[in-house]
């Protein structure tokens, strides 16, 4: 009972949607959520970003997997990397998109679990600034993405990939099965077979906040099978707003755009590779893990990513998950 009211605290708060984050609320699903926790002990309210990238076979998936289908959440208009309709409630300044809705709605709890899709960065920068966990993979429904080819607002052709936010590495690793396709825990990673490749460590590394075209050069080169790389970035858009329309101008606008402190989650998609980012110690700060879009790569992944875990902020969590602050 005491979980029914939690879910049902969930749904009253997409309802009630304080922060304009939800466009469409599925209030029915509170039957199916009784039946999973009675059944299987588990189920998670799962947003879904308002685009057609996301394809109907991979929600049907989601939610035999008991990743059930809350919300339809609001995304930055035109795929931009900042939505100057919705506010990061953390710094008070425009919040970090495309996926910026779907991000928020897992932050203040009405969701569990977040889908969205990434073009070049558009998962993995809105997770980073609210201190999230935030996945990506070329690999989930690869052949459907390939239609939604688009060319970056700097001029670089893409195909978006779907990805997924969490609070937790937990809840993202149960995840992956119904985002995949399949059971992620039977590619066994041995930690003696993968090269880690850190990159405060590389000299040969271009310069991360810069242009993109040498970053996924450089990604192509050295992102191999059994290779992680390890980026630590931020204070994502905490400084400045990270955002191609406005930097493109002139130096000075260019160099407010290297301070929104986004590296290597913007290209990842763009080198075809596949990326968690974990929440570091620090506002908007994370730990980038990239490895090669391959079952065994993604589990190898995994398996390092534990070791950079951090606690999250107990004042944010009890403030924002404090449901009861909504409904006086």
């Amino acid at each position: 009972m005491e979980k029914i009211v939690h879910y049902a605290k969930k749904t009253f708060l997409a309802l009630k949607d304080p922060y304009h984050t939800v466009i469409t609320v599925k209030p029915g699903i509170i039957d199916s959520a009784a039946s999973f926790l009675e059944n299987q002990g588990e189920v998670w309210y799962t947003g879904i970003k308002n685009t057609d990238a996301i394809p109907a076979e991979l929600k049907e998936r989601l939610e035999e997997r008991g990743f059930l289908i809350h919300t339809t959440d609001q995304m930055a208009l035109g795929g931009r990397a900042i939505d100057l309709q919705l506010i990061n409630p953390i710094t008070g300044n425009w919040m970090t998109g495309s996926s910026s809705g779907t991000a928020l709605n897992v932050f203040y709890g009405i969701n569990d679990a977040g889908i969205g899709t990434d073009g070049g960065g558009s998962v993995l920068a809105p997770a980073a600034a609210l201190n999230l966990f935030g996945f990506i993979s070329p690999l989930i429904q690869q052949e459907k993405m390939i239609r939604y080819h688009r060319i970056s607002t700097d001029g670089i052709g893409f195909q978006p990939a779907i990805g997924a936010i969490t609070r937790d590495l937990d809840t993202m690793g149960k995840l992956l099965t119904p985002l995949l396709g399949y059971d992620i825990t039977k590619f066994q990673p041995q930690e003696d077979t993968y090269t880690i490749i850190e990159t405060e460590k590389c000299h040969s590394l271009p310069d991360i906040y810069g242009s993109r075209e040498p970053l996924i050069e450089y990604l192509k080169s050295v992102v191999k099978s059994r290779t992680v790389v390890i980026s630590t970035e931020g204070p994502v858009d905490v400084n400045a707003p990270g955002d191609s329309i406005f930097g493109h101008f002139d130096e000075e606008t260019g160099r407010c755009q290297r301070r929104s402190g986004k590296g290597l989650m913007r290209v990842v998609n763009m080198s075809g590779k596949s990326a968690l980012t974990v929440p570091a110690k620090g506002l908007g700060r994370c730990t980038v893990l990239i490895c090669e879009s391959r079952p065994e790569d993604i589990a190898s992944m995994f398996q390092l990513a534990k070791a950079y875990q951090n606690q999250p902020s107990p004042l944010i969590q009890r403030y924002f998950m404090n449901f009861d602050m909504y409904f006086q």
